[in-house]
């Protein structure tokens, strides 16, 4: 059994042993109080309700085991690759239109996209399980991946404290994209195109909403020397700034909401004038959690290449869409066999795991999956873990920019659903420096 993460090369305050030589616990800790010192002066905070508190990050950084990344770097972008069939077959391939049934709401403006706009430029595939044999990407993030910005600046503190560096050069980790203290900005330009790379920058999002890391983005985009507001795409005073270009962090559900207030933002959006990373096909196809089942179902395998079936079967989970691929019956004789989640939950806020429901609530849970056509998912066995004591469970984010692997990012909670918004924190993980994932899909190391 291959695991993901590599026990013997972990740094955290956590620890009771030596977490690394030269480094016994004590002398970590109060690394860890000063990193946490300097990530407040870079505002790495959280702000809910009007409070602002430390961002959930734990102290503790972790390496891959080399064989598991090895795995990844085989598989990962095969399965991107199949997932960008997907992204693509929904403008002319009726089954698969029928299949993810994006609401009509969004769908229209899926409609009006040029088929440049059907495609991801940042997104976080969530990975569940400990080893190789089991772990599985639970689900695809392609609207607005939250977390890597402040968990790269964190990784970057960790970096320019001394006895710490000295460990990861021992342990040969990778540097990555991430590893630019500028990499958002950079990401940003390039998402846009060369006409809108100098801006003025629209961060679009919701008022009062979640405004993690927008602060973040506007101050690297100034140091940058670019213009960046932070703006909600309902409100059109918007309009007088000349806005060419920008970030939509909005969650779909909120979207489905709002999205009548949305017309001068969705007209300059399908018209050009305004373009945006992650362009609306591309976000309102890709995060729909349905294009797991359709990449699992067999109906759907002569979409794909012998290799990418082969990647989508050693990292997909069996994924069915409910009442077109699964029966609710089936569901309700294996209650602690299923995981059920709606097409475009956010936050963990309607994933249902079976073993945690009584039977009642499952079969509540079940008819509505039925009903709206929701993604159910065989469940697959979390990585567990303590964690100051008390028993968690772990997850792996690969991060990825522009279809190419840009980084890691990892999540501890109480929560099965490992989900930071419902408790818990982030890890920083690295991989390894001699791991090949293709040609031009890594920085050279600085």
């Amino acid at each position: 059994m291959t695991a993901l993460f590599d026990p013997d090369r972990l740094l955290s305050t956590d620890s009771t042993e030596r977490v690394a030589r030269r480094l016994p616990p004590v002398e970590f800790a109060r690394l860890a109080a000063a990193v946490r010192e300097a990530a407040d002066a870079e505002r790495l905070v959280k702000t809910e309700n009007g409070r602002t508190a430390p961002y959930p990050m734990l102290a503790s950084l972790v390496q891959l085991t080399a064989d598991a990344e090895r795995h990844l770097a085989r598989h990962v972008p095969l399965v991107v690759s199949a997932w960008r069939k997907v992204l693509l077959a929904h403008r002319t391939d009726a089954r698969v239109r029928d299949f993810l049934a994006v609401p009509a709401v969004l769908r229209a403006w899926v409609d009006a996209a040029p088929i440049g706009d059907y495609r991801v430029d940042f997104c976080r595939f969530d990975l569940v399980g400990g080893d190789v044999a089991t772990a599985r990407v639970v689900e695809f993030n392609a609207n607005c991946p939250g977390g890597v910005l402040f968990t790269s600046a964190y990784a970057a503190l960790w970096r320019d404290v001394p006895p710490v560096r000295d460990v990861l050069e021992e342990w040969g980790v990778a540097r990555t994209r991430l590893d630019d203290r500028h990499w958002f900005p950079e990401f940003l330009r390039t998402a846009v195109g060369p006409e809108c790379a100098d801006g003025p920058f629209g961060i679009f999002h919701k008022t009062g909403g979640n405004v993690l890391e927008l602060d973040r983005m506007t101050d690297l985009l100034a140091e940058t020397g670019h213009s960046a507001v932070r703006v909600d795409p309902g409100l059109e005073d918007w309009l007088a700034r000349d806005l060419r270009a920008g970030y939509l962090k909005y969650g779909v559900q909120p979207v489905l909401a709002d999205i009548a207030r949305w017309p001068a933002f969705l007209d300059r959006v399908s018209s050009g004038k305004l373009r945006i990373a992650n362009p609306l096909a591309g976000r309102w196809i890709g995060d729909n959690k349905l294009c797991l089942a359709l990449l699992s179902d067999p109906r759907f395998s002569g979409m794909f290449t012998a290799a990418e079936q082969e990647a989508v079967e050693r990292l997909i989970p069996y994924s069915r869409k409910v009442g077109d691929g699964v029966e609710p019956a089936d569901l309700l004789a294996d209650r602690a066999g299923w995981v059920v989640k709606g097409p475009y939950d956010t936050r963990g806020n309607s994933v249902y795991v079976g073993s945690e429901q009584e039977e009642d609530r499952w079969r509540t849970v079940v008819r509505r999956a039925a009903e709206d056509g929701w993604l159910a998912q065989r469940a697959v066995p979390a990585y567990r873990r303590e964690w100051q004591g008390r028993p968690c469970y772990q997850d792996l984010s690969i991060v990825l920019l522009h279809g190419a692997w840009a980084g890691y990012t990892s999540r501890i909670s109480e929560s099965l659903r490992v989900n930071v918004a419902q408790g818990g924190g982030r890890q920083v993980v690295f991989g390894h420096r001699d791991t090949d994932w293709g040609a031009g899909e890594r920085p050279p190391i600085a």
